[in-house]
């Protein structure tokens, strides 16, 4: 893998794959919709998927995008880009929404999250050799984006939602542990109560 890629997913892959199948589906707030360990893995597998298919269709096409970026586009490509930054708080498209999706152990969800890494390595790879220096693809927020810019945004979100992880699966272990220290503490409440059970 590109070592673009590889800095920002292999840290990844490795606290994904040490994540309990409970650990992974805690959300910690499932009201405001804000999501469990595991749907932030499965919203980068959908981005993965999405810049393929984009990438796909234009090594199918031969066709570098034409249009050129917006002010806006060319902005948060630089914020992106060249400082690594992700906008905060901006809520992504439905398509790449984790809605459904079948509950995993964090072993099965970082093989998942790389063998798509890879995948969008090899599509890039092929970009490299077709393209150039030309953009090779279009991304709605960012507008044409060359092979290295893909990369350096790619590894960007990734980081972006490392983060998000991070805490969410701290709060799932915080939420364990205090679940296993009260349970001892119900017991010892209903034995000295004299209730069994």
């Amino acid at each position: 893998m590109h070592p673009v890629l590889a800095k920002a997913v292999y840290p990844l892959a490795e606290q994904v794959a040490a994540v309990s199948l409970n650990e992974a589906q805690v959300s910690p707030n499932a009201e405001l919709r804000q999501w469990c360990g595991q749907q932030v893995v499965e919203h980068l597998i959908l981005t993965f998927q999405s810049s393929r298919r984009e990438l796909e269709r234009r090594l199918k096409s031969g066709d570098s995008p034409a249009s050129r970026a917006s002010w806006l586009q060319w902005i948060l490509k630089v914020q992106v880009c060249v400082f690594g930054l992700m906008s905060q708080g901006v809520s992504t498209t439905l398509s790449l929404r984790p809605a459904r999706f079948v509950p995993q152990d964090g072993k099965e969800l970082a093989a998942r999250l790389l063998a798509e890494a890879e995948a969008l390595n090899k599509d890039l790879s092929d970009c490299r050799i077709v393209f150039g220096l030309r953009p090779c693809g279009y991304h709605p927020m960012y507008g044409p984006l060359r092979v290295e810019e893909w990369r350096v945004y790619h590894a960007a979100h990734i980081r972006h939602h490392q983060r998000q992880f991070e805490e969410v699966i701290r709060l799932a272990q915080r939420r364990a542990a205090g679940a296993a220290q009260t349970k001892p503490r119900q017991e010892q409440v209903a034995t000295a109560a004299g209730i069994d059970g």
